[in-house]
């Protein structure tokens, strides 16, 4: 028998094949406009409940006499918004031992229902309109669970094209971020050639000009403090161009400008600064060397203007695939929300900071950070390739301060 598939949701499938029962329901079906389809076997039945129907209407005769083992299997593997209705048409009169084996054969049907024989078409209607009732319920729920679904789904791809289009940007901008770095830094290094070799240069032919003046002229007021404002002049852009981009960073490298720049804030703040270096440390690639200047640099600025610490330890060590430099305060730290917020999304400490993390992220390393009262750490660590074998320094480690310069080998 062929099963239209179309439209099948709330027909009323009929197994009755023993008598007149079958085509008596049917009529009274039709009577009422209940679409209902009669099948010949058991077997047909859960053909057509897999297709589609709203109820089932079933002889006692047929469970009596065929296994219900498949029917009741198919019922168990329903969707969970589902319950099919089914009405099964007893005899009348007294429970007998039969009649109670038959209701403990149905049980695993679930959603059954019982009519007594003879039947009363206004009660089988009422019954056989109760359960499309609860059927059309069962669609409904079906329905809103499908849409949910789809929903689900749609805001599943667009989560997943927003997540992707968030990567994109976020890629974009640590690019842009690193170019900026870069650009940065080409450009300290410019202004500080051009302080150098142009500014500097004509300050000094400027003082050259006032020294013969003041020889062939005397010791003016006026001239004197002219070469005091030259050599000041001097003093000033010599130190600007070498905080800019100190030469010894492409000279001698990391390890000899970190020295000259340490010595020099030690004097400059007034707080105790040491520099713990190994001895025989390598030269590192020039964008780690720079990177890692411009992190100390950075570090060093933010004790000075922000922790309140008296002393300030840097460290540096190396080993066969990492190199790590370490910055440790004892001032004030870090406000606790500040640090969090910095952890989850990288903001709201200013740009010193989020550079810092930048810079290390472009270099493939990790940029950590822990703060306390008792003060913050920062480290930076960086992916070393062990295969480079630069040029040896050698290198002693120096506590500078304020006062006069100590020095003490590892």
């Amino acid at each position: 028998m062929t099963i239209d598939a179309a439209n099948n949701d709330l027909r009323v499938l009929i197994l009755a094949p023993f008598g007149k029962d079958g085509s008596l329901i049917e009529s009274v079906l039709l009577e009422s406009k209940i679409e209902s389809l009669r099948v010949p076997s058991l077997e047909a039945l859960t053909n057509a409940i897999a297709v589609g129907a709203g109820a089932a209407i079933v002889t006692e005769e047929v469970l009596q006499h065929m296994s219900i083992g498949v029917l009741a299997k198919l019922l168990a593997e329903q969707p969970p918004w589902s319950d099919f209705p089914i009405i099964v048409l007893t005899g009348g009169g007294m429970s007998t031992a039969a009649t109670e084996h038959a209701v403990r054969s149905r049980a695993p049907l679930g959603n059954v229902a019982l009519l007594e024989r003879p039947l009363r078409p206004a009660t089988l209607i009422s019954s056989v309109r109760t359960a499309l009732a609860a059927r059309q319920r069962q669609y409904e729920i079906r329905d809103h669970l499908q849409k949910r679904a789809q929903a689900e789904e749609a805001l599943r791809r667009a989560h997943d094209a927003l997540e992707s289009l968030v990567e994109q940007r976020t890629a974009a901008l640590r690019r842009l971020s690193a170019r900026l770095l870069r650009v940065q830094d080409e450009e300290r290094r410019r202004i500080a050639r051009e302080l150098h070799d142009s500014l500097g240069q004509y300050l000094t032919a400027a003082k050259i000009n006032l020294d013969v003046l003041a020889r062939t002229k005397g010791d003016g007021a006026y001239l004197r403090e002219a070469q005091q404002l030259i050599d000041r002049a001097i003093s000033d852009t010599r130190t600007l161009s070498h905080l800019l981009h100190p030469p010894l960073l492409d000279e001698a490298g990391f390890i000899s400008a970190a020295h000259w720049y340490v010595e020099g804030f030690g004097k400059r703040s007034g707080i105790r600064a040491s520099l713990e270096i190994p001895e025989g440390f390598e030269r590192l690639p020039s964008e780690i060397e720079t990177a890692l200047f411009r992190i100390l640099q950075e570090s060093l600025t933010n004790v000075h203007r922000h922790s309140a610490s008296r002393s300030v330890e840097v460290r540096l060590t190396r080993d066969s695939s990492f190199v790590t430099l370490s910055i440790q305060d004892h001032g004030k730290g870090i406000p606790a929300d500040t640090l969090d917020r910095f952890k989850k999304t990288g903001t709201n400490v200013g740009v010193g900071l989020a550079g810092m993390r930048e810079r290390i992220k472009e270099l493939g390393g990790t940029f950590h950070l822990e703060s306390g009262p008792k003060g913050t750490l920062l480290k930076a660590i960086v992916p070393v390739s062990s295969a480079e074998k630069p040029q040896v320094t050698r290198s002693v480690a120096r506590s500078y301060s304020a006062g006069p310069v100590t020095y003490h080998a590892l």
